[in-house]
């Protein structure tokens, strides 16, 4: 008896240490606005930040869609789609020749400096990036007009 008292006693005290520790933490800065508003306009998952992050990790390197699918446990179909819609907003170079294309990022592009401090931001703060991801804004039109695409059977 007098040993579940003392591992109570322990735990509760345990407990109260924990929580002013958490309560001491600095609260999370917010994200930077122009990092917000890079993630509006080009980042439409974390499917697509985490294959922008690996092609600019690693930006002379070509990828296709089958390597990227592998390193990031991802379907090549779903990383295709992804590495298309990345080349499309100017943020990735396609690299014609062979049986798929490859993409490589596009250091020069005006949003490269962007690029890097969202890949700062995303390895302090992921949690509040992928909740941004996933509660940012949609563009009413996009979605009307998604609405009425066309689409392979799939079955």
């Amino acid at each position: 008896m007098l040993r579940s008292a003392r591992l109570s006693a322990n735990f509760a005290e345990c407990r109260r240490n924990k929580l002013v520790v958490i309560l001491k933490q600095p609260a999370e800065e917010p994200i930077p606005e122009k990092v917000r508003r890079f993630i509006v306009d080009h980042i439409n998952s974390v499917e697509s930040l985490e294959i922008l992050l690996l092609l600019s990790a690693d930006a002379g390197r070509e990828w296709s869609a089958l390597e990227v699918g592998r390193t990031l446990y991802t379907r090549p179909e779903s990383a295709a789609a992804q590495l298309q819609e990345l080349h499309r907003a100017k943020l990735l170079l396609a690299i014609a020749g062979g049986e798929a294309p490859k993409y490589r990022f596009h250091a020069a592009s005006p949003e490269a400096a962007i690029v890097a401090d969202l890949e700062k931001v995303y390895k302090t703060r992921r949690v509040s990036v992928i909740s941004f991801i996933y509660s940012k804004p949609t563009d009413p039109l996009r979605a009307f007009s998604d609405a009425f695409r066309l689409r392979k059977d799939e079955s």
